[in-house]
């Protein structure tokens, strides 16, 4: 079994918009080539909308069987539909709307999908209140929020007590990096930065924000997920611990950061094998689990599931675990939805 925790999906409010109407604020239209392009203000993305629509989800889970390995998904919302920006009535609506389509899925294909739950995390009663009824009403008992709310880290504090009380209801969490807001976006003009260098810091920003936070000293057994294998924090974790030996950084967490990070979860989007094998060491093969960022651009090469069946530095029981056992525990998954 292979289980991926990093796909997306475009939700069918978007498509169903006709020529000049939008959807909370977006809008789908054609650029001068044709394709197709999403835009809200001064923001414009040129993207396949069609290729990740949920219309058909047997089609797609039979597709990436045949193609990918992939037996489950998990997909995330495209990240630029966060809509941190709606008031607090159309939050309410739109956040209903995703939930309850991708409720929908899960509930029509339990052994392929399983649903991650948006929240209003602007609105933070709201977004309390929209978290229970996805536990509850809507069968999701995980949810996926942005890297930052609106320029707020994750330990700020009008964004933790919502991390707070997804622990102690049992939910699972999976962070994934904002497309806009991003820091330092203004130098990332050219070469594909916004990207290459922006996403993986957005997700070293949120992780660290965790760990810092004492989240996880207050709920050890917290399940929460970071894309992009948690971007460039296994690498540069020991100038934090210098700043935290020196007592320099102001911290509530117990221990030197480096311990945190074998409590968090990744998934395996680090590209290269010497990366692989420093997150490997770093989480341990219980934390790490597979994602392929489809269908847009940030999958391996070749594949994110032939990438960790090939690797010689993983055991087969370890690749068991990245594939499909950490996902699962993660996940809550029970035996009928798993060998």
């Amino acid at each position: 079994m292979v289980i991926d925790m990093h796909s997306h999906w475009t939700p069918r409010g978007l498509a169903a918009c006709a020529a000049g109407q939008d959807w909370y604020g977006w809008r789908l239209d054609r650029d001068a080539k044709g394709n197709e392009r999403v835009s809200m203000g001064e923001h414009a993305l040129s993207f396949a909308v069609s290729r990740s629509l949920l219309s058909d989800p047997a089609a797609r889970a039979q597709a990436r069987r045949m193609h990918e390995g992939i037996d489950m998904q998990c997909p995330i919302p495209t990240g630029i539909f966060w809509n941190y920006h709606l008031d607090e009535t159309q939050a309410r609506r739109f956040t209903l709307e995703l939930n309850e389509e991708i409720a929908e899925v899960q509930r029509a294909y339990p052994r392929s999908y399983r649903g991650l739950a948006m929240l209003p995390m602007q609105h933070p009663h709201l977004a309390r209140e929209m978290m229970e009824d996805a536990a509850g009403r809507l069968g999701l008992r995980a949810i996926v929020i942005a890297s930052n709310v609106n320029g707020r880290n994750l330990d700020d504090p009008q964004v933790l007590p919502l991390l707070e009380t997804a622990a102690a209801m049992g939910l699972s969490i999976v962070v994934h990096p904002v497309y806009w807001g991003k820091p330092g976006e203004e130098r990332f003009p050219r070469y594909h930065f916004e990207n290459s260098f922006g996403a993986p810091l957005e997700s070293s920003l949120a992780a660290m924000s965790v760990v810092y936070s004492g989240l996880l000293d207050r709920h050890p057994d917290l399940r929460i997920m970071f894309t992009q294998g948690g971007g460039w924090i296994h690498f540069g974790v020991g100038r934090f611990n210098l700043r935290y030996a020196q007592g320099r950084d102001g911290t509530t967490m117990a221990r030197p950061p480096v311990d945190y990070l074998s409590q968090m979860y990744f998934d395996c989007l680090v590209h290269d094998d010497d990366a692989l094998a420093l997150l490997f060491k770093r989480c341990g093969r219980d934390k790490l689990m597979i994602g392929t960022d489809h269908p847009a651009s940030g999958n391996i090469i070749g594949g994110a599931v032939p990438w960790i069946r090939q690797q010689a530095m993983f055991s087969e029981e370890d690749k068991d675990h990245i594939l499909w056992r950490n996902a699962a525990r993660f996940l809550q998954l029970d035996a009928s939805c798993t060998p």
